[in-house]
Formats: C-alpha cells, sequence, structure tokens
C-alpha cells in the first residue's frame, strides 16, 4: 500500500507551533542554565577556563537554535493569520 492509496482524513495537517514554542521557552530555560553554571564556575578560587569556555560555546550554540526557532515559529504564524484574513474576505 502507497500513500496515494491512503484517503486523507483532514485537509490541513495541524503543525506543532505549540510544542515548538514550548521548546523554545525551554532552550531559553537551558541557556539559564548555562549562565548560572558559567557563574558557579567563575566564583570559584580556581577557575577551570575550559569549562567556562564549554558554557559559552554551549550558550551561544543555544541562542543560535532559539533565534531560528523563534523565527521560524514567527513566520508559520503570521502566514496563518494572512491565509485566514484572505480566505475571510
Amino acid at each position: 500500500m502507497d500513500a496515494h492509496d491512503v484517503r486523507a482524513s483532514k485537509r490541513h495537517v495541524s503543525l506543532p507551533i505549540g510544542r515548538a514554542a514550548r521548546l523554545a521557552f525551554d532552550i531559553d530555560t537551558m541557556r539559564a542554565g548555562c549562565c548560572k553554571a558559567a557563574n558557579l564556575l567563575l566564583a570559584q578560587k580556581k577557575v577551570d577556563e575550559a569549562e567556562v569556555e564549554e558554557c559559552a560555546r554551549l550558550d551561544e550554540a543555544l541562542a543560535k537554535a532559539h533565534l531560528i526557532l523563534k523565527a521560524a515559529i514567527r513566520e508559520v504564524m503570521l502566514s496563518r493569520i494572512t491565509r485566514r484574513s484572505r480566505t475571510r474576505k
């Protein structure tokens, strides 16, 4: 059986916007964790600069992912609003 033989039950597939928004929130929480870890490392008498650098690199990666995800969510939501406003006219 292939996908062509199966009839779609919905016209529009539901996108996981809520879960993606939750993930964006979780990424923000992870960034806060990186910041907290870096502060704890810097408060120690003997600072392990490699670990502080790792915290910074993780935070930077999370920041990039956060921006990309938020932009994608924003684009999808604006697209939905535009599409719905066109169909109501």
